[in-house]
């Protein structure tokens, strides 16, 4: 009976967070670009392959987009991590700005706004709850087994 108002417990009164951080690196080390060139984060566009729509930003910018997006720059490359897409599903570019106005792609990726943390946020606590009670279940079969297979 103490186990399960644990489990209860735990349960009715853990609070947890799940965020599921999308990345894209973005290495410039052997590339001839100058470092003060402003960066690009845009969404390839699904009528044009060489085009795509997004916004440029400079070298110490750190969060974009309300804090839905963080920029980190080691040197050698710089890393997008994105909470949510405001610009839906699709394949996202990481590069920098020529002075002509010319992105240099340097990467890209398909990203997706699919609700993973909101899935695996419900599933976890399904398992948590699963695990013991098969555990449990499992042991009281396996006395039961042998308890009829012993003879007297």
């Amino acid at each position: 009976m103490n186990l399960i108002t644990t489990f209860l417990l735990m349960i009715l009164t853990g609070h947890s967070t799940s965020e599921y951080l999308q990345k894209l690196v973005c290495s410039y080390e052997n590339k001839n670009i100058s470092l003060n060139r402003p960066r690009v984060w845009c969404k390839k566009d699904a009528q044009d392959e060489n085009c795509c729509t997004g916004f440029s930003f400079q070298r110490d910018v750190n969060n974009l987009e309300q804090g839905n997006i963080a920029v980190e720059d080691d040197g050698k490359s710089f890393t997008v991590s994105v909470k949510t897409l405001t610009q839906g599903d699709g394949f996202y570019w990481c590069g920098f700005m020529t002075e002509d106005k010319v992105i240099v792609k340097l990467a890209e990726d398909y990203f997706t706004n699919t609700p993973f943390n909101f899935v695996w946020s419900i599933l976890r606590w399904i398992l948590f709850i699963l695990l013991p009670v098969t555990i449990i279940s499992t042991h009281i079969y396996s006395n039961r087994k042998h308890g009829d297979t012993k003879t007297t």
